[in-house]
């Protein structure tokens, strides 16, 4: 598992934060060439909203399963399961087609049953004993660092969006409203064994530790 670190970046802060990102940091090679790239997701719950609430009450232990794209590639997509334990996560994930998310999100889902990929067929038991449904969309713009020691990765996420109760998060065209201004962005450390001190001297320096998730800015907002 891996650990991760979450801050606060007050606007004004950002552009020296970013200086200092990339004197030391490579961008991830994946993104656009500002450096960024949109991801949007569909995380499923139960329907009293359960992983809402083990969020919400600090729960130690949990999981969220989610679909979702990059940018405006709805031809690619991934399933991922996302587990925390205290301050370590850890993600596992397999590649889904868009017919295979057409499905499923409209509720055919015993195909599922007999598929060779363990996380399709984990969240086909979930769905059928556990009721985890479509729930909530999130859509945001992250802005993303490697660095190779200790295996780093920096983001610094913004412009979070949410769906309005509409859980068909393929249509192209539906109102994306914003969570949150553009006061802050939310910067994320995620690291193996060990954090730097170069990456720790750069990334603590203005940042405000917070617990923030963007699947409860998005619940909330609905």
């Amino acid at each position: 598992m891996r650990h991760e670190i979450k801050g606060r970046v007050s606007a004004t802060e950002v552009p020296a934060l970013r200086s200092r990102l990339q004197a030391v940091l490579q961008r991830d090679p994946n993104a656009r060439p500002d450096g960024t790239y949109d991801i949007h997701s569909i995380y499923f719950d139960t329907p009293t909203l359960r992983a809402l609430m083990q969020k919400q009450v600090g729960m130690p232990a949990r999981d969220k399963y989610r679909i979702r794209y990059y940018n405006e590639n709805r031809e690619f997509f991934r399933l991922e399961r996302k587990s925390k334990v205290g301050s370590l996560c850890d993600k596992v994930g397999c590649s889904l087609t868009r017919d295979e998310v057409e499905r499923l999100m409209s509720g055919n889902i015993s195909w599922m049953a007999g598929d060779d990929r363990r996380l399709l067929r984990e969240l086909f038991l979930r769905m059928r004993t556990e009721m985890l449904q479509p729930s909530v969309q999130v859509h945001y713009t992250r802005e993303a660092y490697i660095y190779a020691p200790g295996n780093v990765r920096v983001t610094l996420d913004s412009n979070i969006r949410t769906g309005l109760y509409n859980t068909d998060f393929l249509a192209p065209d539906q109102p994306r409203p914003r969570t949150q201004g553009d006061d802050f962005m939310l910067l994320e450390v995620k690291f193996d064994q060990y954090l730097p001190d170069v990456i720790r001297s750069i990334t603590c320096c203005g940042a405000r530790p917070m617990s923030f998730s963007k699947f409860e800015a998005c619940h909330s907002y609905d």
